[in-house]
């Protein structure tokens, strides 16, 4: 842990794993502009939907193709999808 700095005010470090990774929301085709669907903080996808949403960018993005690897890339998938480059991060509370 902690091979780049910081990359937010909490202090996390290596928010971007190699793996595209799958987020609890459905997909929308919505903009995502922020508005008062879309709140700037904790933004929630449709309640719904065919596809499943996931974000950050995996091994096999290259600039060529692939020029979203970042923690606040969208991307969608099918929920019954399994490839080498989706996976999920497991997250806790730190605690007091």
């Amino acid at each position: 842990m902690g091979s780049f700095a910081p990359q937010t005010t909490s202090g996390l470090h290596d928010v971007i794993g190699n793996v595209w990774e799958w987020v609890a929301d459905w997909h929308s085709d919505d903009d995502w502009v922020v508005d008062e669907r879309h709140p700037l903080q904790d933004p929630r996808g449709p309640a719904t939907g065919t596809e499943k949403l996931k974000k950050g960018g995996s091994f096999l993005c290259h600039e060529s193709y692939c020029f979203r690897y970042r923690s606040a890339a969208r991307h969608k998938n099918s929920p019954d999808s399994a490839t080498s480059n989706n996976g999920l991060r497991c997250v806790a509370d730190a605690g007091p």
